[in-house]
């Protein structure tokens, strides 16, 4: 599964698109996924069932441009519209 972001990185607000998966009720709790970049950078992450919703876990990685981001935890919403799954970034969450 892949996390296809329209940024080179992660930000509250950010949208993308999810391939690899097409509908939400096939996704479980501990599903490895890649998110990739607008800049082709690419990094690996966990999509974790949590509480309240989902948290998309990403490690380390370097930008392009070679801006450096540390690992991060983040809140997402997930939606499906018209065979289209898409992630939101909602916030951090402590990891």
């Amino acid at each position: 599964m892949i996390l296809q972001a329209t940024h080179t990185h992660l930000y509250p607000g950010h949208r993308g698109t999810i391939s690899g998966l097409d509908h939400l009720a096939d996704l479980r709790t501990g599903n490895d996924c890649t998110v990739e970049f607008s800049d082709g950078s690419a990094v690996p992450g966990t999509l974790r069932k949590s509480d309240d919703g989902w948290q998309l876990h990403t490690s380390a990685y370097r930008t392009a441009a070679g801006t450096e981001i540390v690992k991060t935890a983040w809140r997402i919403r997930l939606e499906e519209d018209d065979n289209c799954v898409s992630f939101r970034i909602l916030g951090k969450t402590p990891g």
